[in-house]
């Protein structure tokens, strides 16, 4: 039975990796490009996955080429897909990304979609609800409320009508909306603050802190934030306290950065195991 259900948009990707961005009507050689697969909550899953917790995914794609590519996604990562609606009227959400390594940025572009997934009748049967910024209207649709249930997650990259703190049980917005994490203590909740390279600030109420990112060669940070909430959900089933928690967190996010797309270089458990091992000798 899956402990984690993350609920939101999973998109496919065409990553492009270049030396420097273009100027205007410039044309640049790209380095690298790949196909790969996106969207917060599917990348959460990928990564709670990898981390060998048994995770479902809720989202909504089309009965298309892209669609079936992120279904054969899910099943290669052992994600349970019970939840994923197939729309033959919607286009499955895709992305384009230039990655610069001069800028060590991203540019994306997203062409998503406005369809919802409908409430899954087993909610009882998780333990955390993760979602992403179209995931949170979800639940909000599904009448999903903290206390009622599951622990609800949020990974949420902008401030977003709606968006409130005490509605989480792991509240983790980014640098972008607030780095205040003393709103803990008011709303009985964990707050997590991922700030990159200069690692991760927290709090639980009673516990606070700064958590560094872990020293490794990066490629692309594309998709580490992403990998760092759904690594951070892990550590949550694993009822590691807070700062354990978040040190972990910085580390699987650290590892993802070692290729090009946001999936391809989150390790598993085992390579976390021997990264940490080795991290304390």
């Amino acid at each position: 039975m899956s402990k984690v259900l993350c609920v939101g948009m999973s998109t496919r990707d065409h990553v492009v990796f270049v030396d420097r961005y273009p100027g205007a009507n410039e044309r640049v050689v790209a380095v690298e490009s790949k196909s790969s697969f996106g969207g917060p909550a599917s990348t959460a899953a990928v990564t709670l996955a990898r981390l060998g917790i048994p995770v479902a995914i809720s989202c909504v794609i089309g009965d298309d080429e892209d669609g079936a590519a992120i279904l054969q996604m899910f099943s290669r990562e052992g994600i349970d897909t019970q939840h994923v609606v197939i729309d033959k009227t919607v286009r499955t959400a895709t992305g384009t990304i230039v990655v610069s390594k001069s800028e060590q940025t991203r540019a994306i572009m997203v062409q998503p979609h406005s369809v919802r997934p409908s409430k899954p009748a087993n909610l009882a049967d998780y333990e955390w609800i993760h979602v992403d910024q179209f995931g949170m209207q979800t639940i909000k649709d599904w009448g999903v409320t903290r206390g009622a249930g599951a622990k609800l997650s949020i990974d949420i990259g902008y401030e977003t009508p709606g968006l409130n703190s005490a509605d989480y049980d792991l509240y983790a917005p980014s640098e972008n909306i607030t780095t205040d994490v003393s709103t803990a203590t008011k709303d009985k909740n964990i707050v997590v603050v991922s700030k990159g390279g200069e690692g991760s600030i927290y709090s639980d109420g009673v516990d606070s802190g700064i958590a560094s990112a872990i020293s490794t060669e990066i490629v692309s940070t594309l998709g580490a934030g992403d990998v760092f909430h759904g690594a951070l959900v892990a550590t949550q089933v694993w009822n590691k306290p807070i700062a354990e928690a978040v040190a972990i967190a910085n580390a699987v996010a650290g590892l993802s950065c070692r290729a090009l797309d946001g999936q391809s270089g989150i390790p598993t458990k085992a390579e976390l195991d021997a990264y940490l091992a080795g991290a304390r000798s």
